[in-house]
């Protein structure tokens, strides 16, 4: 359907291909398809798809569809007629996907994680912060591939080595030990996150001489670029608080459902999916209606306005060491990747 409508548009036809979720097999159910258009020459992005967004309303090829002419990187968004959602950029980048690909097969954790982490961090919503949604960079949340990038860093820098990928433990200790590393250890404000080679950090201190003048907000979080250097994969996440305080609530989730006999599953307890039907019973009809979970923001300790209160939190943290250790070990005896 996007195929046939730049077709009739552009002389000589450009490229339009594929990328993200849907090539690299970290698709959900609810996943959009991203979509490029890539021409031989050097174009306005703003104004092709001010061009085919005008054209395709015209057509009534959408349902519904937002052109985000502010975004870094501009892009239509929208439900096509036949159900499929699509965000559509015009000369964007499509490494990333081929990245992916490659450390999916360097990191065979990394597929489980991140499907367990992209369904689970969709669903929460902080109470008093609407707008904000954790896995969109369209609501100044983090992009796929920066999750990716967190994986892949997590992995290289702090896998556990007391336990191998066999044990029946082993995904529940890395998911709860990523939850826990990320919402109460790791300050964005003291590194910049590097995932080429074998991965490292470097000291925020540092940054003009690794990346040259770039401009930094302070607080945010930095993960560079493993195919262009001077570039961060998280430029869109205006909050990372928002981003730790939700990693906490789902590790607190995690653990307090251990505490409760049954056979639930532990993972219900940060992933809340409903199951509806069409008026068809068929499988490929099934539409999955993901419930919200609230975070709520009083119960940050990275607010900005409470940057003061880092270090006393963090000693507390350390304080309570054994005690998440002994967390850990029993979620992985209960969480299961199917």
């Amino acid at each position: 359907m996007i195929q046939r409508l730049i077709e009739s548009m552009f002389s000589p036809m450009p490229v339009v291909e594929a990328f993200g979720s849907f090539v690299t097999s970290l698709a959900l159910p609810s996943s959009d398809v991203d979509i490029v258009i890539r021409f031989d020459k050097p174009v306005m992005p703003r104004n092709i798809l001010n061009r085919i967004y005008r054209e395709a309303k015209r057509r009534f090829i959408f349902k519904r569809s937002e052109f985000i002419r502010a975004a870094k990187t501009p892009i239509i968004t929208g439900c096509l007629r036949n159900g499929v959602s699509v965000d559509i950029s015009v000369q964007g980048n499509v490494t990333s996907s081929e990245r992916t690909v490659t450390w999916i097969k360097e990191y065979p954790e990394l597929k489980p994680l991140f499907m367990v982490l992209k369904q689970s961090l969709s669903a929460f919503r902080l109470r008093n912060v609407w707008t904000f949604e954790p896995l969109s960079a369209k609501t100044a949340g983090l992009c796929n591939f920066g999750l990716i990038c967190l994986i892949v860093s997590y992995l290289q820098l702090h896998k556990p080595t007391d336990i191998t990928s066999t044990d029946p433990e082993y995904y529940g200790r890395l998911l709860l030990g990523l939850l826990d590393y990320y919402a109460h250890d790791f300050d964005a404000s003291m590194h910049i996150i590097s995932v080429s080679n074998e991965g490292k950090y470097y000291p925020m201190r540092e940054m003009n001489n690794v990346l040259g003048d770039y401009y930094y907000e302070s607080g945010k979080l930095f993960i560079i670029n493993p195919d262009e250097p001077g570039r961060n994969v998280t430029a869109a996440l205006q909050h990372f608080d928002y981003l730790q305080l939700i990693f906490k609530t789902a590790s607190s989730l995690l653990k307090s459902r251990l505490s409760k006999k049954g056979s639930v599953s532990i993972l219900s307890s940060i992933i809340k999916v409903e199951t509806r039907y069409g008026e068809k019973q068929r499988k490929e009809l099934d539409d999955f209606m993901v419930d919200y979970i609230y975070a709520n923001m009083d119960e940050t300790m990275y607010t900005r306005k409470n940057d003061d209160l880092r270090g006393s939190k963090k000693r507390r943290r350390r304080n309570d060491d054994d005690d998440d250790t002994r967390a850990e070990e029993r979620v992985g005896k209960h969480i299961r990747f199917e």
